[in-house]
């Protein structure tokens, strides 16, 4: 019934927003200067991020409309991060039936491979889905030791939790940028939409703690189901609406994500020492979001040495396709 009733406010509040949609994209004109400085501003950005979308099953709509917004995507949440190698960095999207993920294995020109299930005009799931596997590929998620099914994976549900982050982050953030700049006159007064999917996906009853339960005292409680099975999907969940409020209050924090999975022998070790070296790869002011998750999981300081040596992030600066 509880969530009969997200899926029809939810619903209600789509409705209001594609009938704001609607009537100002007729009433917008073709000279109408907001367009014509949004399509410059994705011209530039597209030079550093290429996304390019494959022909397939993506129901009714275009293939250069889903260009446009996963680039509008990769821009925002790139901003935050603030780092590509020299060479930039491409990406192929392609429509996959089963879950959404980035292949291992690169293709045939170099590009990261992206699968996304959003069909037809769901544009906030393509920028929840799309925004996920993106902030995967800039924490090095493919510098792990082993490969195929033998990649570590102790440490993996810190980095699915912290990419369902980056999911509700852009969301609330793309509710912004396309009040004032969408990628196109079209989706003029579509920003209420992205607004909408992020407050329902965070009214969900599993991403909360119970009452009077901490995250410390939670993740104690859950630590090793966590290790054995990275990819508990409602857990990481409440992972994820626990670290947001580190971003929305400071968003510079993103770029220590870049940092993340530089140590190849990292997969592999205890949580506090994998978060010891991520720590240790971060230059000074990129540590403050280590030791934030720290106190947020009850881990204790100790475990981060104050002197350790910064390293640059290691898989996007050895690899610029």
């Amino acid at each position: 019934m509880i969530a009969r009733l997200f899926n029809l406010h939810f619903q209600y509040i789509v409705l209001l927003a594609a009938a704001a949609f609607l009537g100002a994209s007729a009433n917008a004109k073709a000279a109408d200067p907001l367009n014509r400085a949004s399509e410059a501003g994705n011209s530039n950005r597209g030079k550093r991020v290429v996304v390019e979308v494959a022909p397939g099953n993506w129901g009714n709509v275009e293939t250069a409309d889903i260009q446009l917004v996963l680039q509008s995507v990769a821009s925002e949440f790139q901003s935050h991060v603030g780092y590509l190698p020299d060479g930039g960095m491409r990406l192929r999207v392609v429509p996959r039936g089963a879950s959404p993920r980035v292949l291992y294995e690169r293709g045939a020109e170099g590009e990261y491979v992206v699968h996304l299930t959003a069909r037809n005009d769901r544009w906030y799931q393509y920028a929840y889905q799309f925004s996920h596997e993106l902030c995967h590929i800039l924490s090095n998620f493919d510098h792990k030791e082993g490969s195929g099914d033998s990649i570590a994976t102790g440490n993996q549900w810190f980095e699915e939790s912290l990419c369902e982050t980056a999911s509700l982050f852009t969301l609330k953030s793309l509710a912004v940028v396309w009040t004032s700049q969408p990628p196109a006159r079209k989706w003029i007064g579509y920003a209420p939409v992205f607004a909408a999917y992020a407050d329902r996906l965070l009214a969900e009853t599993h991403r909360h703690l119970p009452a009077q339960q901490s995250v410390e005292q939670w993740y104690a409680e859950n630590r090793s189901l966590l290790r054995e099975n990275p990819y508990l999907r409602e857990k990481n969940e409440l992972v994820a609406t626990a670290l947001l409020p580190l971003f929305e209050n400071n968003a510079n924090l993103w770029q220590a994500i870049a940092y993340l999975n530089t140590d190849k022998s990292s997969s592999r070790k205890a949580f506090n020492d994998y978060l010891a070296d991520w720590y240790a790869a971060c230059p000074p002011q990129n540590q403050v979001l280590v030791r934030q998750t720290m106190d947020l999981l009850g881990l204790k300081p100790e475990n981060v040495a104050e002197t350790l040596t910064a390293a640059p992030p290691l898989r996007l600066a050895q690899n610029g396709n």
